[in-house]
């Protein structure tokens, strides 16, 4: 009896150990003014381009980006997610649905829109545009459109774990006009 009770815990003890413990994990943004809460099995990638400051994916195809906007470059939050979903450049997009929000207690915008993107991949997306004192910060998701229905309540949950500290306008990004001669600055 004693023996099995003994080999009961050793076997425990071994099998507990090798399962990995999960928890959410923080990415922060290179110069720490963004904080964003990823839920179990994501992880920050390397962002790409000037105006992202954090980028992660789930391993399974969704991906969700964080990127900020100088105030001066829009008229509103709606701007930038318009401007954002025009970017996508969606071949048969089913029509964005836009939603006035509020998230951690600041005005906010929401937009998706499920398309065929210029690879030939649907994909869903959902664009969280938060108006946050001296920037607009974008968190944006993206997943294949047959999983969008079952990732968008993760993906709306992001625009929530996102923490932005109170940063000078200058050093949240260059304004989009800078950053790229073609784009219209005031959308």
């Amino acid at each position: 009896m004693r023996k099995s009770r003994l080999w009961w815990v050793a076997s425990a003890v071994l099998t507990l150990g090798h399962f990995p413990a999960y928890a959410d994990m923080i990415a922060k943004s290179s110069d720490g003014s963004l904080e964003l809460t990823l839920p179990n099995g994501w992880h920050d990638v390397k962002p790409d381009g000037p105006t992202t400051k954090i980028a992660a994916t789930n391993g399974h195809g969704s991906r969700v980006v964080v990127r900020v906007y100088p105030k001066e470059d829009f008229k509103d939050a709606k701007a930038v997610a318009n401007f954002s979903i025009t970017k996508l450049k969606l071949s048969d997009d089913e029509g964005v649905k836009f939603e006035d929000v509020q998230v951690g207690g600041k005005s906010a915008v929401r937009a998706s829109v499920l398309g065929t993107q210029a690879s030939g991949m649907r994909a869903g997306y959902l664009v969280t545009v938060v108006d946050n004192e001296n920037m607009y910060v974008e968190v944006m998701g993206r997943t294949d459109a047959s999983s969008f229905a079952k990732e968008t309540p993760a993906l709306i949950a992001f625009g929530s774990a996102l923490k932005a500290a109170t940063t000078p306008a200058a050093s949240a990004a260059p304004s989009a006009a800078a950053a790229s001669p073609a784009a219209k600055p005031k959308n």
